[in-house]
């Protein structure tokens, strides 16, 4: 049996994207393992990662989240390396290849020896590095490749995520790094659900509970006169709209459009106009404790992400990677 860890440069390089991908394309049997959760959601009476939900759901794997990913990283009170040995060993499968996806960042618990190159060394694993072009980034990818040398593992070569330039490839890889892959940017994959935001920002849902599958695929703040927002919102379709609860007027006005929510800060909720609106147009309207600025802030961050029975964007993430990764290089 074969495996592979799969490494983030930096934060949001899209390694749960690229984790998917690779293991969609693997002709053979594929297993999984995630030291560290992360993202987490709630499934039940349990709280588990959301990577190993998805991955779980989609290989249709025997094996529970809570071992699939069984440690949170904790800097001030370690896990130990036979821990994570012990826990990968029980997920182990009769299968062609384990696919071991790392933290956000390949270095987090290297001041503990337990980084993702550490443990890429301790389970015989192969590293492919996942990044995305920014300067910063690839000044990283240097220095991991200069970090290698100092384990007894090899380091397969990047994937670039987010850019079909290239012209970055080419730059790696005349300084000595094997870029495997460019996969351009996919826009369906930065659209979230209503959904997803009512959690992140624990939200009351005033109106219109069963149209939370709704897609957002951008955010506007309507902080200004009602004309101009009402002329900037005509621009827009499928957007979340952050605003006071007292701005009754850009409430309105944004329910005019194709609008997929309306985001209510400071905990104030509508005027019973607004919420007649909504409910007519099927636009669900949160309402969060936090202010304008946090708001805006949170669902910045917010990573959207792939949900097992979205069938469309895992064809996506196949496609994607079938189409712009070297497989054969990768899983040789």
């Amino acid at each position: 049996m074969r495996s592979l860890y799969l490494g983030s440069v930096v934060e949001r390089s899209g390694k749960s994207m690229v984790t998917l991908g690779l293991a969609k394309n693997h002709p053979g049997k594929v297993g999984f393992f995630k030291p560290f959760k992360e993202r987490l959601m709630r499934q039940g009476d349990r709280v588990i990662d959301q990577d190993a939900y998805l991955i779980r759901q989609v290989l249709k794997l025997e094996r529970p989240e809570e071992m699939l990913c069984p440690f949170t990283y904790d800097i001030f009170r370690p896990v130990r390396m036979d821990d994570v040995i012990a826990a990968y060993g029980k997920v182990t499968c009769d299968c062609d290849l384990m696919l071991i996806e790392g933290t956000r960042e390949v270095t987090t618990g290297y001041l503990n020896d337990v980084s993702g190159l550490a443990i890429t060394e301790a389970t015989r694993s192969d590293l492919i590095l996942i990044s995305t072009p920014e300067p910063a980034a690839l000044d990283k990818i240097a220095m991991l490749s200069k970090l290698v040398a100092g384990y007894d593992i090899n380091l397969k070569g990047v994937i670039l995520n987010k850019t079909d330039d290239l012209a970055v490839s080419n730059f790696l890889e005349g300084k000595g790094v094997k870029v495997l892959g460019c996969v351009p940017h996919i826009p369906e994959m930065t659209y979230f659900t209503v959904k997803e935001v009512a959690e992140a920002l624990s939200a009351d849902v005033v109106v219109c509970e069963d149209h939370l599958d709704l897609v957002v695929e951008g955010m506007f703040i309507g902080a200004m006169t009602m004309e101009m927002a009402l002329k900037y919102m005509r621009r827009h379709r499928r957007k979340a709209i952050i605003t006071g609860g007292d701005r009754s007027d850009i409430q309105l006005a944004a329910l005019s459009t194709d609008t997929s929510c309306l985001i209510l800060t400071g905990g104030l909720y509508p005027a019973s106009q607004v919420v007649s609106r909504a409910y007519d147009r099927g636009i669900p309207i949160l309402v969060t404790r936090y202010d304008t600025l946090t708001t805006s802030e949170m669902v910045d961050h917010l990573i959207a992400r792939i949900e097992p029975e979205d069938a469309e964007k895992v064809r996506l993430v196949e496609k994607a990677i079938a189409d712009n990764v070297d497989l054969e290089e990768v899983y040789r």
